[in-house]
This record gives structure tokens, sequence and C-alpha cells, in this order.
């Protein structure tokens, strides 16, 4: 009723005790709390021996329910000695942090080294209660540069516990060894380019991009061997360290990136100690195996069911109006980031109206074709844009099919002269679906497969890339899986596809695997097989 009351509670004998139930429900004469709460002891008649509360009464003992729990409090630890060797990071100037999503990923806290050690850190309470996960990452102000340092890896997730704790990230980034600048020599012939007419010497220009600059290119320009004036080349310095290892792509204007996947080099003692480095390749790895021996014209086909919705905002299209492709190799081209509405002009645009090959006018599929110069590379990675430049309708964004990385593969033979590539929207394939292939002047060179078979991977022992043929007699649904030693899957480079009779090689990156003994499994139709690999860093 919110009035005072007094309980006597009386034994069997002459005790008495007086309960007393209080309007003020923290009997103590303090300001009441905000929600509800359990008091916890038992409000005691006044004697002289007590301590006075308001009204006389005392709480024994004095708490609250929520007075066992304690708030949890972190304190983060990072160790900067590497970058402080590396002369990365200042200690004198630098501020460093760590960032979240407890503080909205801001700058409010900084960590210290108090004791000159290199581990910094800083506690921060009252930051969530027990069973939340929280995300963050470490990072720096590079004072000099007026640049954000942030850590390049994912960001670190940690589960709360109730109370004080702590989180011992490492060392910053995760790298606990000691980088120093190499000199790295690169070069890439672009002969194969140069014939096809995509690449032109008087007008483009090469360069190499990779994770060691951001991936930005034309910040590290090569220029023709006077030599050989097929061959790019260029010298960079790069901060790397023995076992690191950087990705990296070849590159020429406008925006013409390799099809193939990073390549991938891992620095040596001997890198280091030498403080030198070389890689020379082909653009695309293209040899006379490696790409068209003659123009192929290619008619794309893609259905985009009328449920279909974008990957920028996961929201179904308003309406289906038009559809563009984007790709790797000429004529197709990859837009600029973000897909600019301006890059519509570079994209090739698939019709639903009866022309441009297109079989049926209005049946969400949309068509048209395209022709690969002769020297074009077998692999092709493309994908479709719904309502290009369309802001109404293109569901936040061009680039709206899957997200960044996630293509559709084309995989070319080498006497292909026509083909049709059939695809659905957002379903990726690796390899695309083609039917009405057509070899030309191969009627002696090429044999399909009598049996189904697997080889062994080559090279092996690799280091970090392979690559893995087998051969299908007839059209087959194809699975080929990597298993540990332990027989967990590790990777997966091929998930019941639908492939046509044929050979096949699949490059398979184990950059990110440990070194040791692998399995990997090819299955199609009634046939399996399994064989090892090993992979030596």
């Amino acid at each position: 009723t919110g009035a005072n009351a007094n309980m006597l509670m009386t034994s069997t004998g002459t005790d008495t005790v007086i309960m007393r139930i209080d309007a003020d429900t923290d009997i103590d004469g303090q300001a009441e709390v905000s929600y509800p709460v359990d008091v916890i002891g038992v409000a005691t008649q006044y004697t002289s021996a007590a301590t006075v509360y308001f009204g006389g009464y005392q709480i024994q003992p004095r708490y609250y329910a929520t007075d066992f729990i304690s708030p949890a409090s972190v304190t983060f630890k990072v160790n900067m000695k590497v970058k402080i060797l590396e002369g990365a990071f200042n200690r004198a100037e630098d501020l460093l942090y760590v960032r979240g999503t407890f503080n909205s990923w801001g700058t409010t806290n900084q960590m210290t080294d108090a004791d000159g050690d290199s581990i910094y850190t800083v506690t921060v309470s009252n930051i969530g209660s027990g069973g939340t996960q929280i995300e963050f990452k470490f990072m720096y102000v590079d004072v000099s540069a007026t640049q954000d340092r942030w850590e390049s890896d994912p960001g670190r997730l940690y589960t709360l516990l109730d109370g004080a704790q702590e989180v011992d990230g490492g060392y910053f980034d995760r790298d606990d060894k000691v980088s120093k600048n190499i000199s790295m020599y690169f070069s890439c012939n672009m002969e194969l380019e140069k014939l096809s007419g995509r690449f032109d010497p008087a007008r483009d220009t090469v360069s190499v991009n990779g994770s060691f600059q951001g991936w930005t290119p034309k910040a590290n320009r090569l220029i023709p061997n006077p030599l050989n004036v097929d061959i790019y080349e260029g010298t960079f310095t790069i901060l790397g360290a023995e076992t690191e290892s950087i990705e990296f792509k070849y590159w020429y204007t406008p925006n013409n990136w390799e099809s193939v996947a990073n390549r991938t080099y891992t620095f040596t003692a001997g890198d280091v100690t030498s403080g030198t480095a070389t890689y020379t390749g082909n653009f695309n790895n293209g040899t006379l195996e490696t790409v068209l021996n003659q123009p192929a014209t290619l008619k794309l086909t893609v259905y985009v069911p009328p449920t279909s919705v974008s990957a920028v905002n996961g929201q179904p299209f308003p309406a289906i109006k038009t559809v563009h492709a984007a790709g790797s190799a000429l004529p197709l081209k990859w837009p600029a980031g973000g897909w600019p509405d301006a890059d519509s002009v570079n994209m090739v645009k698939l019709y639903d109206d009866g022309t441009h090959g297109d079989q049926t006018a209005g049946d969400k599929i949309f068509t048209n074709s395209i022709t690969f110069a002769a020297y074009t590379v077998l692999r092709v990675e493309y994908k479709y844009g719904v309502n290009f430049g369309d802001a109404a309708n293109n569901g936040g964004g061009n680039d709206n099919e899957q997200g960044f990385g996630s293509n559709h593969v084309l995989q070319m033979h080498r006497f292909l002269g026509s083909a049709t590539v059939v695809d659905t929207f957002a379903a990726m394939r690796d390899p695309s679906w083609l039917k009405d292939i057509v070899l030309v002047g191969v009627e002696d060179e090429i044999e399909i497969p009598k049996v189904y078979s697997l080889s062994q991977n080559y090279p092996n022992p690799f280091n970090p890339t392979t690559t893995i043929q087998f051969g299908l007699p007839k059209e087959s649904a194809v699975t080929l899986m990597i298993y540990n030693i332990l027989g967990e899957q590790v990777a997966t480079l091929i998930n019941n596809e639908t492939l046509n009779a044929g050979e096949y090689n699949y490059d398979f990156n184990a950059s990110r695997l440990a070194s040791g003994t692998y399995i990997y499994r090819l299955t199609a139709g009634e046939f399996s097989q399994t064989k090892k690999m090993i992979l030596l860093k």
C-alpha cells in the first residue's frame, strides 16, 4: 500500500522480532532506484549500538541483489614492440586506441604504456553484461603521416564475463616478426595482351597492385624493358619479414585486372638477408595453351527471377527493367570502385525484348552476344547488375548481384569458337554452364576423355598454389573438395556443379592453410577418387 507497517513475529518462547515493511523500500532514506530491486537482508529494530538510519531502522546486511553482480570491466593489452622496432609506430607522438562495438568504434579509449615495456593497456569500465559478444580492433594514429593505421585482419571477437577481466591481444595486427625494407623486382610479359589488341603500349599504363600498397592502381607503375618492350618491370621497396606473404595482381588502364586468383609471394630468409626479391610472370599467366587461339563468340543469357533481391540492401527489386554485365576481360570491363552510374558506358547491356539474340520477349531471360578476341585468357570472371544507374529500382547500388569478390567464372577452351552461357542471377557458378559448344579446327587435336580421371596435382609439394587436373567422359555433376589429414574439409573448389565432358584444370590457393599433407577428392557421377598433396611453406 506504500504505508509503513510493522509485523510482529513471536517465537514459541518469549523472543520477538519486529520486521518493518517501509514505504521507503531502500530503508536508508536515499533516493529510490529507478528499477525494481530485491532487498537481501532484514530491517532490524533500532538499538543504541546500531548505526541509525532513516526512521531508526538499519538493514543487516545492507545489500541489494544487484550488488552481487559486478559490471564487466575489461583491460585491453596489445604489444607494439614490432611496430616500434620497424619504425612504424612512434611511441613519443603516435596515439593508440582500442575501438569497437562497445564505444561505437570511436576514440574514447586511448591506450598507454606506463612502464615502457611496449605493451599498451587501457581499462574500459561498464563495457557490458556477461555473455555479450564484442567486436574490436586496435589502431593507431600516425601523427607524422596524418593517417589512421588499422589492423588488417578481421575484427577481433570476445565474449564478456561478469566482473573484471583481461584481453591480451598479443602483437598489433598479430604480427610478431620484425619486418625490414626489401627491394622487390616485378616484371610482367604483356605480349599476348598486345597481340589481342586489348593492350595499347602507346596508350595504356601497367602497374602492380597489392596488399602492400592498398591495391591502388598506378601507384607502382611498370615500364617497358628497353631490350624487350613486351616486358614491363619495376622495383619497389616493400616492408616484409621471413614467411610473411603479400598478395597482388597486374593491372592496366583503364581498369583491366587479371582474371587469375591473387598472386602470392612469400618472403624467404634469403630475401630478408639480402634485402632483395624477384617475381616474374605473364599477364593472366597467358601462354598459347592458356589463351584463346582464335576469336570466340559467347551468347550471355541470364534468368532474373521476379523475386530477385539486391545484394546491397537485401530487398526485392521494385521492378526489373535492365541488366548489364561487367567482367575481367574485354569486351567486358569492371566499373570503377562503387560501380558509379557513369560507368554504364563500360558495361554490356543484355536484352529481354526479342532482339540481340533474345528468344522470347518478357520471359526475364536477358541476352546479348559478345566476342572475345584471340589471345584472351581462358578464365574470365564476370557478374551482372540489375537496373544499373536507376536509383529508384537498383536496391541501393549498382553492384547488386552478390558481394564484392563473388563472381561467375567463365572457363573457356583454347579452341572454343562459340557457345551459350546459361546463368541465373545471384547463382554464382565456377565454372559457368555452357551449351551449344563449337570447337574450331581441332577435329584431330581434341579428344574427349574415354574414362573419368584425376591427376596428381602439379607442382607437388607446392607453396601456396597448385593445379588439379581431371577428365570427364560425359556431362557430370562434379564435386571437388580439399580435406586436412584429420578428414576435416578445408576448401571447396567445385560443389555439385554440372560440367561438360572434357579436361579441366583448377587452381588451388592454400595461402591461408598451414604446411602439411592434404587430401583432394573428386566425385563425378558414380566416380570418386582421392589423392594426397603436400603444402610446404
